[in-house]
């Protein structure tokens, strides 16, 4: 019998409740990240309805390799404990800033290169937020001029 990276995680992973594609302590370190990277930032999405639109994405997608992005977050969450002595979603708001800037953005080596990636989460999520459209001038494919025409046969023509 060969065990894989993913039979691990899965007996190591929090369990979902039902519904749930992230795991409470997941969504909060999502949560924890979002807050400061989209800081300042042109949406008005807050950081726990980032967090939902990436879980929404995740259930929607029904990803076999979901426990990826599972794996990313516990690594984000408890990574830092070894150079700022705390969880990241325990450390103060500026200090995870901090921890960002020094170690997935100047640094970039090893691991935290890999925390790195929750980045393009927050964007997903961010950007993915129906209110975000409209204050960035982004337009959904369908209601762009040159794709109006276009229709998308029912899911049933599609099988």
């Amino acid at each position: 019998m060969r065990i894989t990276l993913e039979d691990v995680a899965y007996r190591l992973l929090p369990r979902l409740e039902p519904g749930r594609a992230l795991a409470h302590g997941e969504w909060l370190t999502l949560v924890s990240v979002a807050e400061v990277l989209l800081d300042g930032s042109p949406h008005e999405a807050p950081s726990d309805r980032v967090a939902d639109n990436v879980e929404r994405f995740l259930i929607a997608g029904r990803s076999r390799r979901a426990w990826r992005v599972r794996l990313l977050l516990e690594l984000v969450q408890w990574l830092p404990v070894i150079d700022f002595g705390s969880r990241f979603t325990v450390l103060p708001r500026e200090m995870r800033r901090r921890l960002i800037e020094e170690k997935w953005i100047r640094d970039r080596r090893h691991l935290w290169r890999v925390c790195a990636k929750v980045r393009d989460l927050v964007v997903l999520g961010a950007y993915g937020d129906a209110r975000a459209g409209a204050l960035t001038g982004y337009v959904p494919v369908p209601l762009r001029p040159r794709f109006k025409h276009l229709s998308r046969p029912p899911a049933s023509e599609v099988a």
